[in-house]
């Protein structure tokens, strides 16, 4: 059987799922429970939240992988 992969911006009715997706992927991996799918539901809301960089990767049409970018500045002497 051939995989179909396809790397596409993520679309606004896919945010539940892809957070369901990233919650399954890091439950009880760094500590009890997980907190990035929170996160990410938040930087969505957030001015540094890149839409244009916002990615699902899909396998046989099935969401498989995310990808979240955000701007930041830093600040300071370096």
């Amino acid at each position: 059987m051939k995989e179909n992969i396809i790397i596409r911006l993520e679309r606004e009715n896919e945010y539940h799922e892809v957070e369901n997706l990233v919650r399954e992927s890091f439950w009880n991996v760094y500590r009890p429970g997980c907190l990035e799918h929170y996160v990410l539901h938040k930087l969505r809301n957030d001015p540094a939240f890149v839409p244009e960089l916002d990615f699902v990767l899909l396998l046989n049409e099935n969401g498989k992988g995310e990808k979240t970018s955000i701007f930041t500045e830093f600040e300071g002497s370096y």
